[in-house]
């Protein structure tokens, strides 16, 4: 594809928008004021502005909502979660967008039930102006194409036609060999477009492995960035990125109810830049709906601004996550990590929280394929392991991992010839099966 087509597609985007009243473009106007003015008068007014409307219009017209009518606060309103939103799925939906066109948003379920929700068209519009926001910000600028790497479900799955006017490659991690792999790098080297992948993070580390095991030489590709999601992305992998493809290597933490929460915008600053114009982000504690400090690990509670069909507020996501202020992009404050699902935290022996990326230390085995790592209970764990070819570091492990758990943690390895997929296609890094007794006392979510 030449610059010229690129230039065209993106000409030809904002064109229809503004056939269509330019309300994409409105949105990211928005968008850029509120947040390369963060701080300023003019800019917290718009985004009180918006909780404001969103609250107003939820104690107005939601069943759920509506005891709330006194509220003088955001804190005064309850901590829902998916269980929470299952329950009471009719109430929390808008009357005043009972007879007009919404749009259904469902996952597959790939840790849990199934979660369905449902959006507003201006809350569509609103995630299409923060799509193009965040990704030009990151480099990806409208008409060049994606590599979308993930599972592809039915419900996902576009047809050729919608595929090829978004310019999108849909790349099938189900289907992962060698022999797809190897297809997928000639595709990619033979491409001439300017492009980037957006794919899961396990599913990267997985096309690092297999370029570090058949000894590949860097891939010229013309790869703008490299946006890693749903999952942890370790050193290794973020080097091997940089080594294969020479592009910068960025996370995007984002879900299917909401929409793009926070993206990293450059190589040499790991912080995640927060979506505070789309999206009001309070990180509360573990065990207690109050604040934490910054730099402390808390659950990620959402308000979302824009979607009135069904409010999202104070939506606990289910992750942990930290914050801390950020001068890369502006003072507002960012995410230093993301720690992922609270149901997959790891404990050591004395029931305190560890960071999940002590397991990221496993990469840098070249003979670990694909690595699982479980608690089992109080002091017990378990680390699967799939290799390739023989392997006796077991000790050296052990060791490291008792560095964090506890001298008294009781570590053993297994040996599988394959660590399962979720439905999803995402492949589940850390499973905790064991919960203290005071953090099963807290409404996660599922």
């Amino acid at each position: 594809m030449t610059r010229s087509t690129e230039k065209w597609r993106k000409s030809f985007f904002w064109v229809m928008d503004t056939l269509k009243g330019g309300q994409i473009k409105s949105h990211y106007r928005d968008i850029q004021f509120i947040l390369e003015k963060y701080g300023t008068p003019e800019s917290d007014e718009r985004r009180k502005a918006h909780l404001n409307n969103l609250l107003e219009h939820a104690v107005n017209n939601t069943e759920f909502y509506k005891e709330y009518k006194e509220y003088e606060t955001l804190k005064d309103f309850p901590i829902i979660n998916k269980s929470i939103i299952r329950e009471r799925f009719n109430t929390i939906q808008s009357k005043a967008f009972r007879n007009k066109k919404i749009h259904k948003m469902a996952t597959s379920g790939s840790s849990g039930t199934p979660f369905t929700t449902l959006q507003n068209t201006n809350k569509k519009l609103r995630n299409t102006a923060d799509t193009i926001y965040f990704k030009q910000k990151a480099g990806f600028e409208i008409g060049y194409r994606m590599y979308y790497i993930r599972k592809w479900f039915k419900m996902h799955r576009k047809n050729m036609l919608t595929t090829k006017m978004r310019n999108i490659v849909m790349v099938n991690v189900t289907e992962f060999t060698d022999d797809y792999l190897a297809k997928l790098i000639t595709t990619l080297r033979n491409d001439s477009s300017t492009k980037v992948l957006l794919s899961y993070s396990s599913a990267l580390r997985d096309i690092c492995k297999y370029l570090d095991r058949v000894g590949a030489e860097p891939i010229d590709a013309n790869i703008s960035c490299i946006i890693a999601m749903a999952e942890g992305l370790g050193t290794y992998t973020r080097e091997a990125l940089k080594k294969h493809f020479n592009a910068p290597v960025l996370m995007r933490y984002s879900n299917m109810e909401n929409g793009i929460l926070s993206l990293q915008l450059t190589d040499s600053d790991t912080h995640l830049q927060i979506n505070w114009a789309s999206y009001f982000i309070e990180l509360l504690h573990p065990d207690k709906d109050i604040p934490v400090k910054d730099g402390e690990l808390g659950r990620v509670v959402v308000t979302d601004l824009f979607n009135y069909c069904m409010p999202f507020i104070r939506y606990d996501t289910g992750d942990l996550a930290r914050m801390e202020p950020n001068s890369t992009f502006n003072p507002a404050p960012a995410f230093s990590e993301i720690n992922g699902r609270k149901m997959d935290t790891i404990y050591d022996t004395q029931g305190n929280v560890q960071s999940t990326f002590i397991i990221f230390h496993l990469e840098e085995y070249s003979e670990i394929k694909q690595f699982q790592f479980i608690q089992e209970g109080q002091k017990q764990y378990r680390l699967k392991l799939n290799l390739d070819g023989s392997f006796n570091h077991e000790d050296k492990i052990i060791t490291l991992f008792k560095s964090y758990l506890g001298d008294d943690a009781e570590i053993r390895i297994t040996y599988e010839s394959e660590i399962a997929q979720l439905s999803s296609g995402k492949r589940r890094l850390i499973i905790n099966e064991y919960l203290p007794e005071e953090i099963g006392k807290v409404t996660l979510s599922n």
